[in-house]
């Protein structure tokens, strides 16, 4: 089995989470808030200890068609609404087009370059 990387359309990616509601401080709670970015996979272990319950660290599997969102905006039970910060460590490069990893949307094969498009033939209109 050979992995390519233009196969790759998913790659778990490790994010930061800050101002997270306390009382969603759980893994079923933050495991909600990282489901809008993907599939959450893990927490670090100061995140499960509740060591420094200023952002919590979620290594999150992501779409590459994702939008790397940098807030998700959460309605809570009681009515009232809350944002929570979203930083990225390290993101990959990706491509809307192909919606993979291999490659970004600059240098994607499927694009049309301007410089590769037929130029336009014009010809001049004479009057005999």
């Amino acid at each position: 089995m050979s992995l390519k990387l233009e196969e790759c359309k998913s790659i778990p990616i490790w994010v930061k989470l800050s101002n997270v509601p306390v009382h969603l401080w759980s893994n079923l709670g933050l495991s909600y808030i990282a489901s809008v970015l993907g599939r959450p996979l893990y927490m670090d272990a100061p995140t499960i200890k509740r060591q420094a319950l200023t952002f919590a660290r979620v290594c999150v599997d992501m779409l590459a068609s994702s939008s790397f969102p940098n807030a998700i905006n959460l309605d809570l039970d009681d009515g009232s609404s809350t944002v929570v910060d979203v930083e990225y460590p390290w993101k990959p490069q990706a491509c809307s087009l192909c919606k993979v990893f291999d490659h970004a949307n600059k240098s994607c094969p499927k694009a049309v370059r301007r410089e590769e498009l037929p130029k336009p033939v014009v010809e001049a209109c004479r009057k005999p």
